[in-house]
């Protein structure tokens, strides 16, 4: 049977919220062991938007799968514990500010010695070593200083609010996970490991497909993909600027042009507006609709209302989107499952994973990684350097 593609490597985690979760989670669902270390005051994200009992959906949905230890870095011991579990790790993943990792002696610098193979992502807003390396940087952060919240009011004629989409987060991970996947490849080549320095502000202009609109001062026209309302009182994105649809509709669907002879642009432009808007409207229902616009070959999308419906479309049982697990009380839970579909590979999660409490794993996974007595366990629980629930 097929394995999971990176199964055997051991991967040491200290991110916490979005920005480095997201990536281990997805590199526990291609096979990794994924070694989550909290600190004792938990990871926010356990208890943000949390339900009478369990954890978040959302620190479900990014550490589902992991094993999990609890340790004060503060603590005597805990340095030196983790620069033995770096030593026998492929990969650490953090995004504390910049310098914290250093100030305990566990920085790149601290790590790689013990490990010389070792591949380090560190996530930042600002980089490891910039002017603002020391800035506080939450997604919102990044999505205010790239611009990406103003060319957003601007275009949509509103007033700026954040993108309610941790997308510097997200999109941060993603490109970790590339990252690491690289020097993976360069480890094999070398025998070298090395540390990556995954700013966030660069990884939101590096994906930002309006960039060049910025970097050639030019202002973007405001987009035509437009949302419309339609039949049964349902709302529909059609995909396609104000010319291209008044072609489609006039030349094949029959829809008259109501602008009278010698009408200026503006006035053509509205008139011409509304009779799209009456003509999509006075469709014979919604399915009448769609069959028209795939008719004309119009690619379109129905604006769900976001909420548990949005996982009852056809294409999501299909690829198996959402998937039954267990949380951390016991209690089933539903979350999201890896996008990953290989012809012989295995990924994701099943219905037997579930989310590791605080320190749940400081005996076994302390005992398989650095093979510790019960008795060197116990005194770090004395000291103070493990902890748990």
């Amino acid at each position: 049977m097929a394995d999971f593609p990176l199964a055997g490597l051991k991967v040491l985690d200290f991110s916490r919220v979005v920005a480095g979760p997201y990536a281990t989670r997805m590199l526990s669902d291609l096979g990794a062991e994924v070694l989550k270390v909290e600190p004792p005051e938990g990871d926010v994200t356990r208890k943000l938007a949390k339900r009478e009992s369990g954890v978040s959906g959302n620190y479900l949905q990014l550490n589902i799968g992991k094993q999990n230890i609890c340790l004060d870095l503060k603590a005597q011991g805990a340095p030196e514990l983790v620069r033995k579990l770096a030593a026998e790790a492929d990969i650490v993943v953090e995004n504390f500010r910049p310098g914290i990792m250093d100030k305990f002696g566990i920085g790149w610098e601290g790590l790689s010695r013990v490990n010389p193979q070792l591949i380090m992502l560190s996530i930042s807003g600002y980089g490891q070593n910039g002017p603002e390396r020391e800035k506080a940087a939450y997604a919102p952060v990044l999505h205010a200083e790239t611009g990406l919240i103003a060319r957003q009011a601007q275009i949509s004629g509103s007033h700026p609010t954040d993108i309610q989409f941790a997308m510097a987060d997200s999109y941060s991970s993603l490109h970790g996970i590339i990252a690491i996947l690289s020097a993976l490849r360069t480890l094999d080549q070398t025998g070298e490991g090395q540390h990556i320095d995954l700013a966030m502000l660069n990884v939101l202009h590096s994906a930002d497909d309006y960039a060049h609109f910025a970097l050639d001062d030019i202002w973007p026209k405001p987009p035509e993909t437009l949302v419309w309302e339609a039949p049964e009182d349902r709302q529909i994105l059609i995909v396609g600027d104000m010319k291209w649809l008044w072609l489609m509709f006039s030349t094949k669907d029959g829809l008259a042009d109501p602008t009278p002879e010698g009408a200026d642009i503006p006035t053509k432009v509205r008139l011409r507006r509304e009779a799209m808007e009456q003509h999509i409207r006075s469709q014979d229902g919604f399915e009448a609709l769609t069959a028209t616009l795939d008719r004309l070959n119009l690619a379109w999308g129905e604006v769900h209302p976001f909420g548990p419906d949005v996982y009852d479309q056809p294409s999501i049982g299909h690829l198996g989107t959402i998937v039954d697990v267990t949380d951390d009380d016991g209690n089933p839970r539903r979350t999201v499952q890896s996008p990953y579909r290989f012809s012989k590979s295995k990924s994701g999660i099943d219905s037997n994973s579930k989310t590791a409490k605080r320190g749940e794993h400081n005996i076994t996974a302390l005992k398989n990684w650095l093979g510790l007595s019960d008795k060197e366990i116990s005194h770090l629980s004395d000291i103070k350097a493990l902890r748990g629930d």
